[in-house]
């Protein structure tokens, strides 16, 4: 009997047959694996085309939750909006399921977005931003059967938080200040007039490093952590990404120029940007916490959590005033009632935010 796996790496050259079989493209010249993070990412290559293929992990997401993020993709192409796109196999369907030693792995073969990676330009910034407001005026409308989580509080805050607490009993004081920070912006968000913040499908992960730009065409990718949601946490995940420096604060201008030349951001959406911001952190480090059978914890040490309570302090400072502390953490069965309806996360260290 072998031992048992959790987390395996796919042969590339086993993975480049079984896609010239399962899947209608020419002969493959190059299968690479590209990436590991939430999911293993491949850069498939022919003599005409690129491809990516996605192996998720076991477990990672169901198979309704993989048919939602098809079915918006899909929806996305037919109305015109540039995104890698779901490649259908011969057969017609989309996911593959593959036979991993840990067990049954789904996969996606998703076209390849043209460019290149943003530069943090004005210009690029402001492409971006009209990129996103494109994505959620063409989703206004996206309805579909399959179920997927929703990117609310227990999916931002408090999940995350049970995560961060494992890893931080022995830092007592400031797991008490992330969870005094994680009530305030929970209590903050629920007392903000839920009927005039914009609701529907977010990306979820709309920090500039899910897109490629060729020319004035943003193609974006990976929408893994999408669901339905607050919209001003996905433009506040740009935000987050590039800070509040001066470069920062040029580039989210920028960003927002480009976004209000399409669809305009309401006031009390602007007002939950830094309390997005906030919960975008602690979600980050709850992820990572969440998935440590799979990513290891030793980086996760007191340099990791010092760098977050220093960021969070800097910008509860800037961006708080006005904000009373919440004492009482906030639980699962406490929180505040948000409708249901329905990063980087694994950004290169050299790029990744200091929040």
């Amino acid at each position: 009997m072998s031992f048992p796996v959790t987390y395996s790496t796919l042969s590339t050259g086993a993975l480049a047959a079984r896609l010239e079989s399962a899947y209608a493209i020419d002969p493959i010249v190059r299968c690479r694996f590209l990436h590991r993070g939430l999911n293993d990412s491949y850069l498939v290559e022919t003599a005409h085309s690129r491809y990516v293929l996605r192996v998720y992990r076991k477990g990672w997401r169901t198979e309704e939750e993989i048919a939602y993020e098809v079915a918006v993709l899909e929806h996305l192409g037919a109305k015109g909006v540039p995104v890698a796109r779901p490649v259908p196999r011969r057969g017609g369907a989309v996911v593959d399921w593959l036979s991993a030693p840990e067990g049954n792995r789904a996969s996606v073969l998703f076209t390849h977005a043209p460019g290149r990676e943003l530069d943090g330009s004005d210009e690029d910034c402001r492409n971006y931003g009209r990129a996103v407001a494109a994505v959620h005026a063409a989703t206004d409308d996206f309805e579909t059967a399959h179920r997927r989580f929703a990117l609310d509080l227990d999916h931002l805050l408090i999940e995350p938080m049970a995560a961060i607490r494992s890893l931080l009993h022995h830092r007592t004081a400031d797991l008490d200040t992330i969870e005094t920070l994680a009530t305030t912006v929970a209590r903050r968000l629920a007392a903000l007039p839920a009927g005039e913040m914009d609701r529907g499908f977010c990306h979820g992960d709309f920090h500039g490093d899910n897109a490629h730009i060729d020319g004035d065409t943003v193609t974006m990718f990976d929408f893994d952590c999408c669901g339905p949601g607050w919209r001003a946490y996905d433009i506040a995940v740009f935000r987050w990404r590039w800070g509040d420096d001066e470069a920062g604060n040029r580039r989210w201008a920028a960003f927002l120029e480009g976004y209000r030349s399409l669809r305009p951001i309401g006031e009390v959406d602007l007002a939950a940007v830094p309390l997005f911001v906030a919960a975008r952190a602690i979600w980050l480090r709850g992820l990572h916490a969440a998935n440590t059978a799979d990513w290891g914890r030793s980086w996760l040490n007191d340099a990791y959590w010092d760098r977050l309570l220093e960021g969070l302090s800097e910008w509860q400072a800037k961006h708080f005033r006005g904000y009373a502390e919440e004492t009482a953490p906030i639980t699962a069965s406490g929180a505040p009632v948000v409708a249901r309806e329905t990063v980087v996360a694994d950004a290169p260290a050299l790029s990744r935010p200091k929040l």
